[in-house]
């Protein structure tokens, strides 16, 4: 009988091994969020981990697979916090604060600019 919650789980799925956009984003995002030293390379990895088209933009599944990766990340950092948000609000979060002009795209510069700010609210 395994006692691995949901969460557990899904995040395994989400950022383990199993991850069709690479299995790092996990480690990358916890990296940016700690301030590491090579936060802008950190960056350019997570981007180029669901930018699979090699476009510069992230855009259709490329997109939906940043947002729901990120909201499940900060849906982890905020539990871990003491707060109880919804998935549908932290993922409203993170379309606001890193696709500023709501194109349903994300460039490298966009992700570069906001992301440090969503992972900050975290906190």
């Amino acid at each position: 009988v395994s006692t691995q919650s949901t969460w557990e789980t899904q995040k395994t799925h989400s950022f383990g091994t199993a991850n069709p956009m690479g299995g790092n984003a996990g480690k990358l995002l916890k990296s940016i969020d700690a301030d590491g030293k090579n936060t802008e390379k950190e960056i350019d990895k997570l981007f180029a981990l669901y930018d699979k088209d090699k476009s510069g933009v992230l855009s259709g599944s490329e997109y939906e697979n940043f947002l729901n990766d990120g909201t499940k990340y900060m849906l982890e950092d905020l539990n871990k916090a003491g707060h109880n948000y919804d998935n549908a609000t932290i993922r409203g979060w993170i379309k606001t604060w890193i696709d500023k002009n709501g194109d349903g795209k994300i460039t490298k510069a966009e992700l570069s600019a906001n992301l440090k700010a969503v992972l900050d609210a975290g906190e």
